[in-house]
């Protein structure tokens, strides 16, 4: 989309992309210099937001304004310098939706805006769920791997995952987010351990590797090591608030699969035993 340019008289304009916000999000320019609060609303996404005469040159503060616990809060943003006669182009800042996040993947600014375990929630069934910044491009750039804060669900597995039960279940979940969370979700090219040998698979919604979750030193092309699970603590994941094992989508036998303990450690379990489903997915920019 093309903008006015036109500087008036030594004001500075602020111009905030809104395509990936929704009708009534509060957007907010604050001069760092006075503390002044210069708030709009989305009245049509797609519409940019603009800032023109009300600021002048000054390092200012652009981001989203949420109510949590009844108390206007400012969620996100970006600090900017702005001279006399500058208009700066500003993507989304929000952080806690998935739509604000592929505003930030955009934008290029994940390196600067996220970090590993910030969290977010996504609707399931209806529900909030949880999942946290797992990697940060760690497979292409302006890339986001999220990994579910918690199991979803138990599940025996197979020597293939590929055939598994526990990965219908993945699909499952995948195909229970809301259109608004799953429309971001991007389609991941897999490859797993199948006992001697290797499996490629893709999908929406996964579950990590051995290497991903584990560290092991083999690698595996299409799995990468996320930083949130760097030591063992990291690694333990919950079911109804009680610490359980969950399984990774590789074998290591015609009769057992590798599994995350409920003490985070490294397993080795029969597949026919029902163990915790953490869901995965990433998030990319579109260009």
């Amino acid at each position: 989309m093309a903008y006015d340019d036109t500087k008036w008289g030594g004001f500075a304009k602020i111009i905030v992309d809104t395509s990936t916000m929704s009708v009534g999000d509060t957007v907010r320019v604050k001069s760092m210099t006075t503390g002044t609060n210069y708030d709009k609303q989305v009245a049509t996404v797609g519409t940019p937001l603009i800032w023109d005469k009300e600021i002048f040159k000054d390092y200012v503060k652009i981001c989203m304004v949420q109510t949590i616990n009844d108390t206007p809060t400012e969620v996100g943003g970006v600090y900017r310098e702005l001279d006399y006669g500058e208009t700066a182009y500003i993507n989304v800042l929000d952080k806690t939706t998935l739509g604000g996040i592929q505003g930030i993947l955009n934008a290029h600014q994940e390196g600067s805006l996220l970090a590993i375990g910030d969290e977010v929630d996504i609707t399931v069934s209806g529900s909030p769920v949880t999942f946290q910044v797992g990697a940060i491009n760690l497979y292409d750039s302006h890339e986001v791997i999220f990994v579910a804060k918690h199991i979803q669900s138990l599940s025996e597995t197979a020597v293939d995952y590929t055939s598994s039960n526990l990965r219908t279940s993945a699909q499952a979940f995948y195909s229970s987010i809301a259109d608004k969370d799953k429309q971001f979700i991007k389609l991941t090219s897999r490859k797993c351990r199948r006992n001697a040998d290797f499996a490629n698979y893709d999908d929406y919604v996964w579950i990590a590797g051995t290497q991903e979750a584990l560290n092991q030193s083999v690698l595996i092309d299409g799995q990468s090591v996320f930083p949130i699970f760097v030591t063992q603590a990291n690694r333990i994941k919950t079911w109804e608030g009680t610490a359980k094992a969950w399984w990774t989508d590789d074998s290591w036998s015609s009769s057992g699969a590798y599994s995350v303990g409920s003490d985070g450690a490294q397993y080795n379990n029969s597949i026919s035993m029902q163990l915790g489903l953490v869901p995965c997915f990433r998030l990319t920019a579109d260009s």
